[in-house]
């Protein structure tokens, strides 16, 4: 990286400095610089990060995946997530990061029609992760937190950044619901309640309950450290775990699609007496996957199209969404 190059941009003035240059060095126009301000001001937003020299994998994870919530709400149309991460690599081979630029396509956010494929984490790939992250929390406290927050993500399809913020020793884990409040720091600030519908809820809340007490914590997070602590800690450790097991494809965001993935086919199965699986999971586009539901039913196509928009908007809820549209990206 050349020294006359700025990498910190703790200032929108900075942000904007830094936007016009690597525009002026791409000999682009104001569209590109305008959309670099905007990047640099969205990572540092929602990483905490202040100085582009020390952009890693995970901070960048971190940031894509705040792209793919932002897309999946629709606060964010799939060609502006597009554009953020253009300018995102743009702006790492101008600082000589080339070699950690990301593909849109990949993450699900270049331009198009909406990615509906299986975006979950395979079982393998989660248990892998999970048992080791346990193993390492055996003698880190943090990492310890970190296991029970990927158990509250497949479990509940919390967001990661709502799994460590959740005030655990607030909660009762015998109630019928999980209650997620303002003070939980949701996305938006949107309280919602999530049924509680298994044994094997209860316990992930009882056990994460009792380590958070053990801890004299309310939630996953130290109380001596910020929520972007929290989450900078999480994505890091959890870089170096995937890889060590050989999954450097499981990801935070994999267990809340399988969250959805779960739940409609429990639903399905209390609707229609047929666990069937999503469309996502089955690889099926929406007009056959409701010719084999109705098919395999009995029931007629009006009917399932009926049962699917009631089920959607139950898990959009449970989801934090509120919108049927928003289950494509985790339905198909």
């Amino acid at each position: 990286m050349r020294a006359d190059r700025p990498h910190k941009f703790s200032t929108r003035a900075k942000a904007a400095y830094v936007g016009r240059a690597v525009s002026k060095w791409n000999n682009r126009g104001d569209g590109l610089a305008s959309a670099v301000r905007t990047m640099l001001n969205d990572i540092r937003s929602e990483t905490g990060l202040k100085t582009l020299s020390k952009i890693d994998k995970p901070t960048i994870e971190q940031y894509l995946d705040s792209l793919r919530e932002r897309l999946e709400s629709g606060e964010l149309l799939s060609a502006a997530t597009a554009d953020r991460v253009s300018a995102l690599n743009t702006t790492l081979r101008y600082f000589g990061k080339g070699d950690q630029a990301v593909s849109a396509k990949e993450y699900g956010l270049s331009r198009g029609p909406v990615d509906t494929s299986d975006k979950s984490n395979s079982r393998e790939a989660s248990t892998a992760v999970v048992e080791a992250v346990y193993g390492k929390g055996q003698d880190d406290p943090r990492s310890m937190a970190l296991y029970h927050s990927l158990r509250f993500q497949e479990a509940f399809g919390l967001r990661a950044r709502e799994s460590l913020a959740l005030k655990i020793a607030e909660k009762d884990p015998d109630a019928p619901r999980l209650i997620i409040t303002k003070g939980d720091l949701p996305k938006n600030s949107r309280p919602r309640e999530i049924p509680i519908v298994s044994d094997q809820q209860r316990q992930v809340l009882w056990e994460a309950k009792a380590f958070a007490l053990s801890q004299g914590w309310r939630s996953l997070i130290p109380p001596e450290k910020s929520l972007a602590q929290g989450k900078d800690y999480a994505y890091k450790t959890l870089d170096k775990i995937r890889q060590s097991v050989g999954h450097p494809e499981f990801h935070f965001h994999g267990e809340r699609h399988q969250y959805a993935h779960e739940r409609f086919a429990s639903l399905f199965h209390a609707q229609a007496g047929l666990g069937l699986q999503c469309p996502a999971v089955m690889g099926l586009g929406t007009k056959e996957w409701r010719e084999y539901a109705a098919n395999a039913t009995g029931l007629s196509i009006e009917q399932i199209k009926d049962i699917d928009k009631e089920i959607r908007l139950e898990i959009s809820e449970e989801l934090g969404h509120s919108r049927v549209d928003v289950t494509r990206y985790y339905l198909g």
